[in-house]
């Protein structure tokens, strides 16, 4: 009996790594076998392994720096993007409140077929029983594949300052493919946002759209 089709909605992992991991979950089945959570246990492992990683290297990153002339450690700024020919990854400006580092794949975000010109943004509100420092504003825009998904979180992260230093952008989607709904959501450090954002979009019954929502 062949096994189930393994499919990946993550909107910032590295497409390599993810090639390894759904075979790594095909190689994994066996018949009647309860699969499902065998391989929600192999993702939840990966996961951690690549927030792990991610953290180290950063912390690397942070040590070495560029050496001056006279000798002394100049650390570079934790807030640089940082590129490679395959993926251009975001590290947020502080670790302060436990967001996360985002990786894009350079194919996907630099796709002039994947631009997304219809971002809007809203004026800037306060959340309820929050102080007069707090401050959110919400994203949205209309999107039909993970790479549109990719592409917008991309460029608010990058190409908008104010969102790149923001202490959280989380996030939810939906949009269908092939007859079948995709959704997901991120809290980005704000625990139970993303679920909050992605039960509002369930509720009122929208499709094909990403919202984003950056707290200060």
């Amino acid at each position: 009996m062949e096994p189930p089709e393994p499919v990946l909605h993550n909107a910032i992992m590295n497409p390599q790594l993810k090639r390894e991991l759904l075979q790594d979950l095909i190689d994994m089945y066996e018949e009647d076998m309860d699969i499902a959570i065998l391989w929600g246990e192999r993702c939840r492992e990966e996961l951690l392994s690549f927030e792990l990683s991610s953290a180290c290297n950063n912390a690397d990153d942070d040590v070495e720096g560029e050496v001056n002339d006279d000798g002394t450690n100049s650390n570079r700024d934790r807030g640089d993007d940082r590129e490679s020919s395959e993926t251009r990854t975001y590290i947020p400006s502080s670790s302060r409140f436990g967001q996360s580092i985002r990786h894009f794949p350079l194919r996907i975000i630099t796709n002039e077929s994947y631009r997304r010109d219809n971002i809007v943004h809203t004026p800037p509100f306060h959340p309820p029983k929050s102080g007069a420092s707090e401050i959110m504003i919400a994203h949205v825009c209309s999107v039909t594949c993970i790479e549109h998904v990719q592409w917008v979180l991309a460029e608010l992260l990058f190409n908008d300052k104010k969102v790149g230093k923001a202490s959280h952008n989380m996030f939810a989607y939906r949009f269908m493919h092939d007859g079948i709904t995709v959704s997901d959501n991120d809290d980005d450090g704000e625990k139970g946002s993303g679920t909050k954002i992605a039960s509002l979009l369930q509720m009122s019954g929208v499709e094909n759209v990403i919202v984003v929502v950056s707290r200060w």
